[in-house]
């Protein structure tokens, strides 16, 4: 495969991040209907029974406040109206949604994204569900969008951290946006880091000889390195563990390096001959003002912890029409 092809085979797991998926769905179980239930709490919403003592069907429409890119229909999809019923017994009316835009579609102020039909208590119940989660995931793949188009000069992959709050659900809105998702999980792939290096003495050879012996089945094995140096011992070292017992993509992470000195690295693996025998992928403290000099680097990776940690969610309500 070529750099971009193994790019997308590593650092891109699109085709797990559905609701096909059952591990996916469980992380969207999470965040809806379990999210739901800490919501209604024992007594449910004592405000809405209160004022509204008879069941009636009432229209409403979701509507963006602010301009960005759509994220979260699939799981909006599942949560309302796909899901057994069994999974929201404290919801007794069937809902009926219309979407009016498509994941990753741009979405200006005033849109109407989501047209809605059910029983009054029903919809009051699941309103700040419903918009928690399309608020986060819009907001998240704005920001990739946003990262997307500064770099879209460079052949180079954005992808979340493990910084991603929301698990699984915060790596689609990134995809969604235009970007990669990275190690998805702890049994993923291996990413052995500056904390495993330390106890194993800064021992690249034990290292990557402990890991071919494990006869692992990953997308990739990931070693961070932290200087010049050790991205170019590495790029010498690498080569001869894969197509052996490790079987998967080898991939140096240079981390909390400069950008300047990130260049030099990966010019050094150029002159060594050493260019093709792995990926590169940066990452540590890049943000939307340094990540275009991280890009004219030439590594084939970017990871920004900024897309899914302390982002502010995508202006949006609901209005019953």
């Amino acid at each position: 495969m070529d750099r971009k092809s193994l790019k997308n085979f590593t650092h891109r797991a699109d085709r797990l991040l559905t609701i096909e998926n059952s591990t996916y769905k469980q992380w969207v179980f999470r965040y809806t209907f379990l999210e739901l239930e800490k919501d209604l709490g024992t007594k449910g919403d004592i405000t809405s029974d209160s004022l509204f003592t008879e069941k009636q069907n009432v229209s409403a429409n979701i509507i963006a406040k602010e301009d960005g890119i759509f994220a979260g229909r699939e799981e909006i999809q599942y949560f309302l109206v796909d899901a057994d019923p069994q999974f929201r017994p404290r919801l007794l009316s069937e809902f009926k949604i219309k979407f009016n835009v498509k994941d990753g579609q741009e979405i200006k102020s005033g849109d109407v994204l989501i047209e809605l039909e059910a029983e009054l208590h029903d919809l009051l119940a699941v309103e700040r569900t419903v918009l928690n989660l399309i608020m986060r995931m819009s907001a998240i793949a704005t920001m990739t969008r946003k990262i997307v188009n500064l770099i879209k000069d460079y052949d180079v992959m954005i992808t979340p951290t493990r910084k991603a709050l929301w698990g699984w659900i915060d790596r689609k809105a990134v995809v969604i946006g235009g970007g990669g998702s990275h190690r998805l999980n702890l049994a993923d792939a291996v990413l052995v880091k500056n904390t495993h290096m330390y106890v194993a003495g800064h021992d690249f050879e034990m290292v990557l000889g402990k890991i071919a012996d494990a006869d692992l089945d990953c997308r990739f094995v990931e070693v961070e390195v932290g200087n010049v140096d050790d991205v170019v011992k590495l790029a010498e070292i690498f080569p001869r563990y894969l197509g052996g017992k490790i079987k998967s993509v080898g991939v140096a992470l240079i981390d909390n390096v400069s950008a300047e000195d990130t260049k030099m690295a990966i010019e050094r693996v150029k002159e060594l001959g050493l260019h093709d025998g792995i990926l590169f992928e940066a990452s540590g403290r890049i943000n939307e003002k340094t990540v275009l000099d991280y890009a004219k680097t030439g590594v084939d990776i970017i990871s920004m912890g900024c897309l899914t940690s302390g982002i502010q969610s995508l202006d949006m309500s609901l209005r019953i029409v």
